[in-house]
């Protein structure tokens, strides 16, 4: 099945197989979605291409190209940059621009020409051809061969340098071991080895009055929120002290749903853009928010009261403010803490947001006022 949509110089393609013969061309931007996809012509625009299985990349690619997939080949021309994400990646063919590949295995074999930069992540990373642009290698373990011309900068646990390599470049590398080059390979620049610098352990965040002024903030945030919204924040922390189970799991759907609606909202070409900023600006909102009802839930569990009114509101709040920012001071706690204040504040957010709102507001008590016998 094949769902082609084209929009502003934009072709978006959905298929099970997408093929291209040789003398064919894609003239515009495309976008391709597919279980395999096989390029034997030119694409004379951007590409980015995304396949469950493999990814053949065999024309000419005039513009930039993106690709995803399990397994990729690539044995084109490529005039510009060149993006790949796999499982296994195995580079050919001449590229005139920048490499960017990242998998578990990425080989670039000897047949291969790169004229730009190369920036290869890894857990295996064997590198054979010829760059006469500088290489960038992060690691488990890296095989180096081939001739580059420009300097070499390797991050790995284990790195072996083939004979009969040639680097005209200088050569630093970040290993537990101590790299010893065969007298067959060729080092014109100098061999430098860095060693990881384990930055010291905090056990406090290192600028505490900043932390505590964004508590007093988000304070100064709270009862303003509170002022405006009674029943809306009410209804919230009513959520999260009844039902704190589906407020976690409100919370996780919406921590994952939410931002991926804003961006799936982007191939909407007309109206998807403001949809998804409004989308993403009021995702950010009720994140910020969060923090403001866990603090409520907590100060009015120790105050031990179960009624709000905006009079009453600033204790409670401000003494969950004071907890939560104490706790996530600490640099070992804080991202869990905050993960946790995420999931259950915007649980209880948009529980309350749908749900039926329930006002639990303190009322003045009504004075007794002398009625008249007749």
């Amino acid at each position: 099945m094949l769902l082609t949509q084209s929009a502003n110089a934009v072709d978006f393609v959905q298929t099970e197989q997408f093929v291209t013969q040789s003398g064919e061309t894609l003239s515009e931007e495309t976008w391709v979605s597919a279980q395999t996809v096989t390029l034997e012509g030119e694409a004379s625009n951007d590409l980015f291409a995304v396949a469950s299985s493999t990814m053949d990349l065999n024309g000419t690619f005039l513009g930039d190209t993106w690709g995803c997939s399990d397994l990729i080949r690539t044995t084109g021309i490529f005039s510009n940059d060149l993006r790949l994400v796999s499982r296994t990646t195995q580079v050919s063919g001449t590229l005139y621009g920048s490499l960017i590949a990242a998998g578990t295995t990425v080989k670039i074999d000897p047949t291969a020409i790169l004229y730009g930069d190369a920036l290869c992540l890894g857990e295996n990373v064997i590198l054979e051809g010829t760059i006469a642009g500088d290489v960038r290698i992060l690691a488990k373990q890296v095989t180096l061969g081939g001739e580059i011309s420009g300097d070499v900068s390797l991050a790995a646990q284990d790195i072996v340098v083939l004979p009969g390599t040639i680097l005209n470049g200088n050569l630093t590398y970040t290993a537990p071991k101590e790299l010893v080059l065969s007298r067959a390979v060729t080092l014109n620049g100098e061999l430098t080895r860095k060693f990881k610098v384990t930055p010291p352990r905090h056990i406090f965040k290192p600028n505490l009055t900043g932390h505590f002024l964004f508590g007093f903030a988000a304070l100064v945030t709270g009862l303003v929120f509170f002022g405006l919204f009674p029943r809306y924040s009410s209804g919230a922390v009513l959520a999260l002290r009844n039902t704190r189970g589906f407020c976690m799991l409100a919370g996780f759907a919406g921590l994952v749903i939410l931002p991926m609606t804003a961006v799936l909202l982007l191939s909407l070409i007309i109206v998807g853009w403001p949809l998804s900023v409004l989308l993403f600006l009021f995702y950010l909102i009720l994140l910020y928010l969060s923090k403001i009802v866990v603090a409520l839930w907590i100060g009015m569990l120790i105050l031990r009261r179960r009624e709000l009114s905006k009079r009453t509101v600033a204790a409670p709040l401000a003494l969950g403010l004071l907890i939560l920012y104490a706790l996530t001071c600490f640099v070992a706690a804080s991202l869990l803490i905050n993960i946790m204040i995420a999931i259950f504040g915007l649980g209880a957010l948009l529980i309350a947001l749908f749900k039926k709102p329930v006002l639990i507001l303190q009322t003045p008590a009504l004075s007794n006022q002398p009625t008249k016998e007749n």
